[in-house]
This record gives structure tokens, sequence and C-alpha cells, in this order.
């Protein structure tokens, strides 16, 4: 198996890769994917913290006159160490979220969680509104446990029950919540500010070390990074340039080396975790290389021992040359502007030798941008 894919802990037939790719437009929706993705982990893992606040925001629905008030449901599968009668196994689960719309009020209508233990779904969470919640036996609840009708109705089962002490859903909302991501309910991806950047490599000098070391693998003319201060005064980012007898401070130097410097604490944290990061437009400010040496990151049983994964969208298609299909995913929009996505392996025709770079810009694999 190549060095870029890993075997599914719960269904050891089955390879995933480690790097997902999403490839498109300007506009063609690859931000509103990730950002579905990313809100529904969100939602699982930590609504019930922030069902306290009024703050309406996420899941919006597509705004034409047809979809603006029809529910919006995502569903996504995870591995996840639930107990059985074997002890703790890796199971695949399969979460299921939907969302009602009433006059542009959203009621979170549908919830459940599966898993196919031996090939057919079987419920270990269910909850629609004003019905009982479903739990499965093993998780020690009864229908008239106070805990199931103390969930709040904009926050999910899941969170509720993990904030409860209900395993299994400690572990899955602790790994879901360790998500890294620079999406946010803003158009631009997110980026940690300048004081809190470093405020978190004076804490994590390890992880300031780790960045130091890498930064001149990338031949920036960078020999090191460090945290400087003096009589006083607040600590700064600084960069040490060969050539040059003074450092570099950080809003000064270019906005590659600033963009590596900003993100390389999520990416190293999944990495560190076995977790998953997904960034919106990774590629903002790298040359070509640079970002294939981040992917590869991800790529490479060395330094991705744990199988940890990215997900995300990409401009620079020049990276195709470097991806196997299974890790790249096409996004466009049809006639009406609604997005449709795909992965390459789906193309008929095209063999894992052959250059998808090239496939890509000949149009057989669709997305491209139009021009007139």
């Amino acid at each position: 198996m190549l060095p870029c894919f890993r075997t599914s802990a719960s269904k050891k037939g089955i390879r995933l890769p480690t790097v997902v790719v999403f490839i498109g437009p300007n506009g063609s929706g690859k931000t509103t994917l990730l950002r579905a993705i990313a809100e529904v982990i969100d939602f699982a893992a930590n609504s019930y913290r922030q069902s306290h606040t009024s703050v309406d925001t996420g899941f919006l629905p597509f705004f034409d006159q047809e979809m603006s008030n029809q529910p919006t449901r995502i569903e996504l599968e995870f591995d996840a160490a639930l107990s059985s009668s074997e002890g703790r196994t890796a199971t695949l689960c399969h979460y299921i979220l939907e969302i009602d719309r009433n006059n542009g009020t959203k009621i979170f209508a549908y919830e459940a969680l599966l898993t196919s233990p031996k090939g057919r779904p079987r419920r270990i969470l269910e909850r629609r509104p004003n019905k009982p919640v479903y739990v499965a036996k093993e998780l020690g609840l009864r229908q008239s446990d106070k805990l199931l009708s103390s969930i709040p109705a904009n926050a999910s089962a899941i969170s509720t029950l993990a904030r409860m002490g209900v395993e299994p859903f400690l572990k899955i909302t602790t790994d879901l919540g360790n998500t890294q991501r620079n999406i946010t309910y803003q158009p631009e991806p997110w980026k940690q500010d300048l004081e809190t950047l470093v405020r978190f490599y004076q804490d994590h000098p390890e992880v300031a070390s780790r960045v130091s070391d890498k930064l001149p693998r990338f031949n920036l003319g960078i020999e090191g990074m460090d945290i400087f201060s003096s009589n006083g005064s607040e600590p700064h980012l600084r960069f040490k340039r060969s050539g040059l007898d003074a450092p570099i401070i950080f809003q000064n130097e270019s906005g590659g080396t600033r963009h590596l410097a900003t993100v390389f604490p999520q990416l190293n944290y999944a990495l560190e975790t076995e977790g998953l990061a997904i960034m919106d437009s990774l590629d903002s400010g790298f040359h070509t290389n640079l970002l294939a040496e981040i992917l590869d990151w991800f790529r490479r049983n060395d330094t991705n021992p744990n199988g940890a994964q990215l997900i995300c969208s990409l401009h620079n298609i020049s990276l195709l040359r470097e991806l196997e299909k299974e890790e790249v995913f096409i996004v466009e929009k049809d006639q009406s502007g609604r997005t449709n996505a795909y992965g390459v392996r789906e193309v008929q025709g095209l063999r894992r030798s052959q250059d998808i770079h090239k496939w890509y810009r000949s149009g057989a694999l669709g997305g491209l941008p139009m021009f007139g």
C-alpha cells in the first residue's frame, strides 16, 4: 500500500487517503463544503457548551426561492472506539444531523448515531423533536432517564450526554472536538492573531523548535525562528536569514513565511494526536514545492505515523501531479448555482499511472473555470 494511504481502523479492507484535496474554480463551493463538515463536527462535539448563547449562525441554506426554507441534512462517517463484548474496538460510526427551518428560524429536527457491526445499520442514538430519545441498551440509560429529557433543543445529544459523563460519547466528542480548522462563519479563512500566536509559541517551545527546524528545508533563506523580548518589551517572533546580520521580525517577513508560522500549530497538533485538520485555501502564499512538502507531512509514514488526516481546498493545480486519484475531489457548480463534488477515482478510464494534472487541464475531469 502506498504511504499516502492508511487502513481504516474499523474496516480492514478499506484504505483511506491521509490527504483529501478539493479542487475547483473560485466560487465553486469548496469553502461551503469544508464549512459543512466543520460545522457538523463542531455541533456534535461542542454544542452543549454553546447552547446557552443566542448566536444563530451556521448551517446556511441554499438561498433560492425553492430551497431557502428546506431542511439541511448532513451525514458524516468516522471511526470511533466503542465498547463491545470484546472490549473497546474501532467501529465505523455514521452521524446524521438534520436542520429544519420555519420562517428563518433553525430547529434541529433529527439526530442519529448509527453503527454497522455486521453490515446492517444499528442505532446507538436517535432523537426527534417532541419524542423520547432512543439510546442503545449498552449505554446504561433508560428511556425515562432524566439525562435524556434534559438535552437542550439547540444542542446535540452527543455533546450533552458527553458532558454528563456517558460513554462512549466522552471519547467521541473529545476526538471530534480536537479537529483543527481555519473555517469560521466569516468568508475568509481564520488566522490566529499575532499576539496569541506568539504566546502559543512561548508556552509551547517544543512546537516553536519544530517549526524552526523545518523552515530551512523550504529553501527560503531562513535558518530558524525564535521568540525575542528585550527590556520588558512585548515578545515577538523573528527569523534569522542567511547573509543578514540582524533577524527579520514576523511583520516584515514574506507572506508565505508568515502563513507557515500561523498554520503550523494546527497542522502539528493534528499530526501529533492522530487527528483531523480542515484547512481552507491552504496554499495561500505558498510556493508549489513548499505546499508539496506540507502535504507530504501527512502523506509520509515517517512524519505521520499515527494516520492523521488533512482535508483542504487548493487553487494550485500543479499539486495534482503529486497526488493520487483517491486524494482529489473536483468541485463545480451547475447552471442553477448548486455545488457538486465527486472524486477523481470515479472518473472512468483514468489509470493510476496517468497524470491527473493533464486530465484536469484538458477538461476531462470537469471543474475548470469558464471564461466569456
